[in-house]
């Protein structure tokens, strides 16, 4: 009998020591946290599509803005820079919402952030259309239209990247030439509507594009995980065993097995408070927030800021393109056909660039920097264009450099911060973007009317204006016809914005570079550290 006792008690020992050591190195999980591993496919497809589709009809909006500033114009009677503020207060929101929008994927799931960005934006885009002044439109059709477009342009973009790993530069790619295609289609669709029906009746039809993004939205389910074909040894036993189990002679309590599955028990827990909560304390530590973690990466930070001139000089040649050939003689269809030309060819290059960059060797990050230097020549380049096909040469040149830019920042963000990190870092990303989209074109607006001919015209005439106040009828009668006579005629100095955007995107090439050339010391230095020493 006390042979048996001591047993007994010797028994109770191990279990005891054993739940120590388990709360000492629980199980963690962490490892049930995360993103579940990518399936490389299935549904992951369908939710490519919706992605392009939604791509293309909000870049679509943003791209065709331009084909609306003259008619804008006339209806306001405001200045380009005053109008073209309008576009970029859209284009910006819908990046500047991105940490509010990533922050609602985390929480929400891609789905429901979808659906309800779809709703807004269609929603504050029609309402725009009876704005009575120029501020209103940018309230509603800017800010509160690019508030809605955001919502939706940040699940687009990144679901696709939870659903594959090896071909997620090709996917990515194929998702977001839906920016191009969009290009392609809404730039004579815009052209056609804003002729024929004048642009508030143009825009409401583009609210229900916007309105249709929610079924596609609806698409965008999160990446199941994968159920267990057998079920753990330890939870089986738990539900096969409701009666104590007998375990040398003894009986053992069901509270052992809860060790196995690392679950402190309640005896160990009255005996063992103190060891208890201080083991829990210890190992059970809050995560740190994604956007502080992504902040404290150098590299990162050197893309956030080469993000802030590239964006700035990438909206100016689609803003005034359309002006500066037709100020050379080119009609609005060319004009509307040379954007769709570098939405056409910016689609293919996505593509394209996506498929190469999935190849181990090739860096994300370094195709993002060729993209800029070589998308920077080409604004040069068009004002030394002087007819429709030295355009299109061009355009096509600009579509392609710059198609990598956008296919691979995924992977790119992927390569640097881990997939984790993937939405919070795209949501600050494209926060920064935005930044950057504000001022692009509303700048090259208003150094073109600043630096304009006309403007020296219409000081010159408010000072002849005052000096010839007594001048005869007749003569202001031919002065008006003389007004009316050149108001056709536009002096717009558009090649200086066309310099502007060649300088910006050749900075943001260079510190692109230089960001480069730091995650490669920083993954020297890594490396170095992990090598054992002999």
């Amino acid at each position: 009998m006390g042979k048996g006792n001591q047993e007994e008690k010797q028994n109770t020992e191990v279990v005891s020591e054993e739940a120590k050591n388990l709360l000492r190195h629980p199980i963690s999980q962490h490892e049930e946290e995360g993103p579940p591993p990518p399936p490389d496919g299935g549904w992951g497809w369908v939710i490519v599509a919706a992605s392009f589709l939604c791509n293309m009809v909000l870049d679509g909006i943003g791209y065709s803005f331009g084909i609306l500033l003259a008619p804008l114009m006339v209806h306001y009677g405001e200045g380009k820079g005053t109008i073209a503020m309008v576009g970029s207060i859209l284009t910006g929101a819908i990046m500047l919402v991105g940490p509010l929008a990533s922050a609602l994927v985390n929480k929400y799931g891609p789905r429901k952030t979808c659906i309800a960005g779809a709703l807004v934006s269609s929603l504050s885009i029609f309402l725009s259309t009876f704005s009575p002044n120029v501020y209103l439109l940018m309230l509603s059709y800017g800010v509160l239209g690019g508030l809605g477009l955001g919502l939706m342009y940040v699940p687009a973009v990144t679901a696709v990247g939870y659903w594959f790993e090896k071909k997620r530069s090709l996917v990515t790619g194929i998702s977001t030439c839906g920016s191009g295609f969009g290009t392609i289609v809404f730039a004579p669709v815009v052209t056609a509507l804003e002729a024929g029906l004048g642009w508030q009746w143009c825009n409401r039809i583009v609210a229900c594009f916007c309105l249709a993004c929610s079924l596609l939205g609806a698409t965008m389910k999160p990446v199941p995980r994968k159920t267990k074909d057998e079920e753990d040894s330890i939870t089986e036993m738990k539900k096969q065993n409701e009666n104590p189990i007998i375990k040398n002679g003894a009986y053992v309590a069901k509270e052992e097995i809860d060790f196995m599955d690392g679950t402190a028990p309640a005896s160990l827990e009255a005996d063992d408070s103190n060891l208890v909560k201080t083991e829990t304390e210890t190992v059970v530590l809050p995560k740190e927030n994604g956007y502080l973690t992504v902040l404290k990466n150098v590299p990162f930070l050197m893309i956030m800021l080469g993000n802030l001139p590239a964006v700035m000089g990438l909206y100016i040649p689609y803003m005034f393109l359309p002006g500066i050939t037709q100020q050379r003689g080119m009609s609005e269809g060319d004009s509307a056909l040379l954007i769709s030309l570098i939405g056409f060819f910016n689609t293919g290059g996505r593509i394209v660039s996506g498929a190469v960059t999935d190849h181990p060797r090739v860096d994300a990050l370094f195709v993002t920097t060729l993209a800029l230097f070589f998308g920077a020549i080409c604004p040069a380049l068009m004002t030394l264009c002087y007819d429709f096909w030295s355009y299109s040469i061009v355009c096509i040149l600009f579509g392609v450099s710059l198609s990598a830019w956008p296919a691979v920042t995924s992977s790119m963000l992927v390569d640097i911060l881990g997939l984790e990190l993937l939405t919070s870092a795209f949501g600050v990303l494209t926060c920064i973007r935005g930044l950057s989209a504000f001022l692009g074109p509303p700048l090259g607006g208003f150094v073109i009317d600043a630096t304009s001919p006309e403007k020296i015209v219409q000081v010159t005439d408010v000072i002849a204006a005052n000096v010839t106040s007594l001048a005869t009828e007749a003569i202001s009668t031919l002065s008006e016809i003389s007004t009316e006579a050149s108001k056709p005629e536009d002096t717009s100095n558009y090649q200086v914005a066309f310099v502007i955007s060649a300088c910006l995107l050749g900075l943001a090439s260079a510190i692109h570079l230089v960001a480069f050339f730091v995650k490669k010391a920083y993954a020297a230095k890594k490396t170095e550290s992990e090598t054992p020493k002999a």
